[in-house]
């Protein structure tokens, strides 16, 4: 049985897609006690709150006449977001051709952070590419976190030091 996550995917991707917008990825998750669908869309000119409220709109109207969609909810529509964390071979997908932040479970040539350009997902990984140029694959078993990044601006860690660009 496909995971309830895959299923509102599979069940609203159309939709999305024929108002214009990109259906990122689905969430569906407890919290506090209630129960969350998260759908996150995006736009090559972003999102905006209007850009939500209607999609937001027309997810409901369609969750509320599909009979595999039981109990109580809150729906919750928003952007990818300028840092989003990247978890799910359909994120690396859709974000291919931007830049983002992997900590790695063990360093790869004595680095655990790498600055690369995400090229895509491929089967078991992603493929990236390094500021040096190269391109390689970075399993996702490697992968402890991964967040987009605008380099230009951000190449600091969480404590504010420099981060270290992957050669």
């Amino acid at each position: 049985m496909p995971r309830s996550d895959d299923r509102l995917y599979d069940l609203t991707r159309d939709l999305v897609t024929s108002m214009g917008y990109a259906l990122v990825t689905v969430e569906d998750s407890v919290e506090g006690g209630r129960r969350i669908l998260r759908f996150i869309i995006d736009h090559p000119r972003g999102i905006t709150l209007g850009d939500c409220e209607t999609a937001s709109r027309e997810i409901g109207y369609l969750l509320e006449s599909d009979p595999g969609v039981e109990g109580r909810y809150s729906l919750e529509v928003s952007s990818p977001g300028l840092d989003r964390e990247l978890s799910s071979e359909r994120e690396y997908a859709h974000f291919a051709g931007r830049d983002a932040r992997f900590v790695l479970r063990e360093p790869r040539d004595g680095q655990a952070v790498l600055l690369a350009t995400v090229l895509g997902a491929v089967p078991g990984g992603v493929r990236v590419r390094l500021a040096n140029g190269e391109e390689t694959v970075l399993p996702f078993r490697s992968i402890s976190r991964a967040r987009l990044t605008d380099r230009s601006s951000t190449d600091t860690d969480s404590d504010g030091k420099q981060a270290p660009r992957a050669r």
